[in-house]
């Protein structure tokens, strides 16, 4: 009795490795250029991909649209990919009107994928780099989604001369309204984490840091001075609707756009991609 119920713990570890290893190589989450090019070649478009480095860490990148236009740059939450912003890059109403951009952040993608950096003021330094890709006399838009978001207000604070304005859309910027759900602590466990596919283990790490990490950047929220549009539904189960408050609270120096719904949940570039597609427009028509 006793080696059957040992055969049986044995196989069904062998069985969870095996399930985790399928796991890890499916949900991987990230796009390669190849097949990324394809989809810009469906859509009769082209989209140049290009990598550069930055203290040793490399950055993955997507651009379309002439140099010269306005510069509008995509920042993916967590997880996430380059990719998540692609209809947005082939929208011939955008990329003829301004220099689009979607980056890997780091620890995604293919910007040193799988390998953590939960610190938000270096998710701004590794991304800061594309500002200067700018080639318009208009400074660079920058859009930011969940995660996201609080990474290109840290480039505003951190870099302001170089960065024109901001649209947020359910951003997670309150420290005191930060979530922490059931499977974080689990997966943080070393006992764990290793059958969690790589992606949910940068993404964890990020969210088990995030309060800590915006306590960081409470003293610099004054510094924002470019206009902001804020984007957010109440029926975010994901980020509280009530950063929208906290967002009314700090952002006192720059010029705030409030876009509130009801019924709205968190997946905004890909439930609601209007709103944000016309946001990048009126920031694009700007003084």
């Amino acid at each position: 009795m006793l080696k059957k119920i040992l055969k049986i713990k044995v196989i069904s570890i062998l069985i969870l490795i095996i399930l985790s290893q399928v796991m890890a190589s499916c949900l991987q989450l990230r796009t390669s250029n190849k097949k990324f090019a394809k989809y810009f070649k469906e859509k009769k478009c082209t989209v140049k991909m290009d990598t550069y480095q930055v203290d040793g860490q490399t950055i993955r990148y997507a651009e379309i649209g002439d140099e010269t236009l306005p510069l509008v740059i995509f920042v993916h939450g967590a997880p996430g990919e380059l990719g998540n912003y692609q209809a947005f890059l082939a929208d011939s109403s955008l990329y003829t009107k301004a220099h689009l951009i979607s980056v890997d952040r780091a620890g995604y993608g293919y910007s040193g994928f799988g390998k953590s950096v939960p610190s938000i003021e270096e998710q701004a330094k590794y991304i800061q780099p594309l500002l200067a890709k700018n080639k318009s006399t208009k400074k660079p838009i920058l859009v930011g989604h969940s995660y996201g978001g609080p990474i290109i207000a840290r480039m505003a604070m951190d870099f302001p001369e170089e960065v024109g304005s901001l649209i947020l859309a359910a951003p997670a910027l309150d420290p005191e309204q930060e979530k922490i759900f059931w499977v974080n602590k689990p997966v943080s466990w070393l006992a764990f984490r290793w059958l969690v596919p790589r992606v949910f283990r940068v993404a964890n790490d990020e969210k088990m840091a995030h309060a800590e990490e915006l306590k960081l950047m409470l003293p610099y929220w004054k510094n924002i001075k470019v206009p902001v549009t804020y984007i957010h539904g109440e029926a975010d189960g994901l980020v509280p609707y009530g950063n929208t408050d906290f967002a009314k609270k700090v952002l006192t120096n720059a010029p705030l756009d409030l876009i509130l719904e009801k019924d709205m949940g968190h997946l905004i570039p890909w439930k609601r991609p209007e709103l944000i597609h016309d946001a990048v427009l009126k920031h694009i028509e700007m003084d």
